[in-house]
């Protein structure tokens, strides 16, 4: 139906506008949400990261992070010489207005095997693959790209250009596709003690030709889990972190963070117009909204490695 680095082409309108039966306009707060919730269904990034609403064209985040080793020996009588440490964060997204478009024909309306349930499966698939372009574009975003994949990739800066360019994010040199000795151990080394905590919610964010290298490296090893992970291919982990194969992600990049360490922003402002033309027997649909590509929130906090 569509494919991703495309300006967005896809749209989400509620039932009525999907039959041409209304000339569309502002969604409901309702069919935003719901445009919301299908837009992250089939998403693996946008469920790992934070996904703000706005209801305005900017908006301000500001993050707390307390330091560690917080208590200090109480002495009666006498004020604390020394308070306790939090850093903060403030970032701030700002929404691009971006047009989808969709034209659907009378044909498939009428005839589909779902009948009346039509309507549904297009907005749900149609919001789909608005998140996977919102996540293709979360990553690969650049606003100075030339070429075919222009239009679609200026619309932002990705995390992956933020990452590149931050003097507080970490950089690992990528020359090596040993990614059990090499790769992932030197990538960890350069991750702050104070993040490692909690390794459950650390992510290997990577491509599945890189997941899969290193998935065959584990399965080299003669024992029942290699054999396991070989014939499943399931997700696995190094050193406790999960190793996250990303459709979007470049093969010379990995990224190495805590989850829910990438923003991003949709506003919840949408507005669906739909137009019925006869020459053609389908019905154009158009949707206008704003949304910030993604933000990294702890610049500290992430390690990249690509080769520089």
């Amino acid at each position: 139906m569509s494919t991703n680095r495309m300006l967005m082409k896809d749209a989400i309108t509620s039932t009525d506008t999907l039959n041409g039966t209304g000339k569309g306009g502002l969604l409901s707060p309702q069919q935003a949400t719901k445009f919301i919730s299908y837009m992250t269904d089939n998403s693996a990034l946008l469920k790992d990261t934070r996904l703000e609403t706005m209801t305005a064209p900017e908006k301000q985040l500001d993050f707390l992070l307390i330091g560690s080793r917080l208590i200090r020996k109480a002495t009666e009588a006498t004020s604390p010489t020394e308070l306790a440490s939090a850093n903060t964060s403030r970032k701030e997204l700002r929404g691009v207005k971006v047009r989808l478009a969709a034209d659907i024909t009378t044909e498939f309306l009428e005839d589909n095997i779902e009948g009346e349930k039509a309507s549904d499966r297009i907005a749900r698939e149609l919001a789909q693959q608005f998140g996977n372009d919102l996540a293709d574009l979360m990553l690969n975003g650049d606003s100075s790209a030339t070429g075919t994949d222009s239009s679609f990739l200026t619309i932002g800066d990705g995390v992956i250009k933020q990452a590149k360019a931050s003097t507080d994010t970490h950089k690992f040199k990528l020359t090596s596709t040993d990614y059990k000795g090499v790769v992932f151990p030197g990538m960890l080394k350069l991750m702050p003690n104070k993040f490692k905590r909690d390794r459950a919610n650390m992510r290997f964010y990577c491509s599945s030709s890189v997941a899969d290298s290193y998935i065959t490296s584990l399965a080299d090893r003669v024992s029942e889990l290699g054999d396991n992970i070989l014939q499943t291919g399931s997700l696995v982990k190094f050193l406790g972190i999960q190793v996250f194969p990303i459709e979007y992600m470049p093969d010379d990049v990995i990224i190495l963070t805590q989850r829910l360490n990438l923003v991003s922003g949709v506003q919840r402002s949408m507005k669906v117009y739909s137009e019925f033309n006869q020459r053609k027997d389908l019905t154009e649909y158009t949707m206008y909204m704003r949304v910030d590509p993604g933000k990294i929130v702890w610049d500290d906090a992430l390690v990249i490695a690509y080769n520089f």
